[in-house]
């Protein structure tokens, strides 16, 4: 729909927020996200609590849909100057999805690069089971407050009708509650308010391309060769963190340190072992470490 004029955009990531909490019990009835079509009524917030982000509802269009999905409550706050965080939300459930005790969130942050692909593709194919809730992050540039709007929603609507294609292809009869975040700004701000807002089980991010990491789930965060985000959120984030790096970068680095002369003679060819994958179809992915952070955090899922 064309306007005439677009309101001024805030950018509301420049706000300081609190950490996010460590990830409590949760119960079926306390989802972040309306299952209905009814807007709740805001309820006063004590002080000093993690607010959250302040959304316009919308109705969700049917075409962002596949076959055995419904769609459900979305939100859209491009538009709204008030809004204490800009984002377009899409969120869709498996035809019979039932939110239990034992359903289990995940948190993926899956840019548009390569890294973002795979961390996205193994949490459909090897992470998620019947009766999870995946919710996939992507973080936009800041200068789409200068485009148009239209664009980016159709961005997303898309994205999520990939999402709900791989879903179906990796395990038809699984049944999932699947939410797409589009939010502008710097991604590790974003991470922190959508782990305090979804308290998610585990939180899921790629390589970036990066070298490997060595002994990052025995030893922490190493030096350097570290991508920005996934070391933010190794650092700071509450809860568990898997990382996931393509099989095929793994045998590079393999090869790159068996053909390198320098290498000392004490390492045999079990030294270099890639580990065994996890997969649950033809692609193949190398998860590098699952690290539980703080004393506060969740316990971790496995895939």
């Amino acid at each position: 729909m064309h306007r005439d004029s677009t309101p001024t955009l805030r950018s509301a990531l420049k706000y300081p927020s609190s950490p996010p909490p460590a990830p409590g019990p949760r119960s079926p009835s306390l989802s972040p996200v309306l299952a209905t079509s009814t807007l709740l009524s805001p309820s006063p917030t004590p002080p000093g609590s993690v607010l959250s982000p302040t959304r316009t509802q919308t109705p969700t269009p049917a075409f962002i849909t596949s076959p055995g999905y419904t769609p459900k409550v979305s939100f859209d706050t491009f538009e709204n100057p008030a809004a204490s965080m800009f984002s377009f939300t899409l969120q869709v459930k498996s035809d019979g999805y039932v939110r239990t005790r034992a359903t289990r969130v995940f948190l993926c942050a899956a840019g548009a690069d390569e890294s973002g692909r795979e961390a996205l593709d193994w949490s459909l194919e090897a992470l998620v089971q019947d009766g999870d809730e995946l919710i996939v992050c992507r973080g936009i540039d800041e200068d789409v407050f200068e485009k148009d709007h239209d664009c980016v929603r159709d961005e997303a609507r898309q994205l999520m009708r990939e999402i709900q294609e791989k879903s179906v292809e990796y395990d038809p009869d699984r049944k999932l509650s699947l939410i797409l975040e589009f939010i502008p700004g710097r991604i590790t701000a974003t991470l922190d308010r959508l782990i305090a807002l979804y308290r998610p089980d585990s939180v899921v991010v790629g390589t970036r391309g990066k070298k490997a990491w060595q002994g990052m789930a025995m030893m922490g965060v190493g030096k350097g060769g570290i991508g920005s985000v996934s070391k933010y959120c190794l650092t700071h984030s509450p809860v568990p963190i898997i990382v996931v790096r393509p099989e095929r970068k793994v045998k590079k680095a393999v090869e790159k340190r068996r053909a390198d002369p320098k290498r000392g003679t004490h390492f045999g060819e079990e030294g270099d072992r890639i580990p065994p994958p996890m997969t649950r179809n033809a692609k193949t992915y190398n998860v590098i470490g699952s690290v539980p952070l703080g004393s506060g955090s969740g316990s971790g899922s496995k895939g």
